[in-house]
């Protein structure tokens, strides 16, 4: 499968590589890059930048066009500028708010709540046992993204409808909280499990 990942960052670097372990064809575009022309040649394309970049990103109407009709994962959180808040919640998240500028994708959630260390590690032979939570609306979408996790050696777990993003995205600040406010370090997660 075709990929373009807009973002070479702590989580565009090593989602390219398990991508591209798993053999698929994968287009990673920096912060310079002009990305019209690899977004028209993918299939799935992979939001990993912040969230306002992202944003302002696909309000661009190239940009929107370039998109449409794809599959497009959001692994972004709407984090305040010291990670230790969120930006919008309760009644929306920042998947929705992309997914309201992009009517012709299908916006699917997914890899928010894997800390980019996990996903380091997991790329370099320590193999992750946290789960990708995926959330989305189109089916087909969600399926196309479920198959990209599991190529990775990855667990997805069906998350419901992208209004989930509500959820999922809270989870990545309560991670923060724990990892850097609490100590707990970068290579921890939620998991869910059965309870016998």
């Amino acid at each position: 499968m075709q990929i373009a990942i807009l973002g070479k960052g702590n989580m565009g670097t090593p989602l390219a590589a398990l991508l591209r372990t798993a053999g698929h064809r994968v287009d990673s575009l920096g912060r310079l890059d002009d990305p019209l022309t690899a977004l028209s040649q993918a299939q799935v394309v992979l939001l990993a930048l912040r969230y306002e970049q992202a944003l302002a990103l696909v309000a661009q109407p190239a940009i929107r066009q370039a998109l449409s009709g794809k599959t497009v994962i959001d692994i972004t959180n709407p984090l305040a500028e010291d990670f230790m808040s969120l930006t919008t919640g309760h009644s929306t998240s920042g998947a929705e708010e992309l997914a309201r500028l992009l009517p012709a994708s299908a916006v699917v959630k997914a890899f928010n709540t894997i800390f980019a260390a996990v996903l380091e590690d997991h790329a370099t032979g320590r193999p992750c046992k946290l789960p990708v939570f995926v959330a989305g609306d189109d089916g087909m979408a969600v399926a196309t993204v479920t198959s990209l996790v599991q190529d990775m050696n990855l667990r997805a777990i069906a998350a419901g409808a992208l209004t989930n993003a509500r959820y999922l995205e809270p989870m990545t600040e309560m991670m923060i909280q724990l990892g850097y406010g609490l100590g707990h370090g970068d290579r921890i997660g939620f998991a869910l499990e059965a309870a016998a």
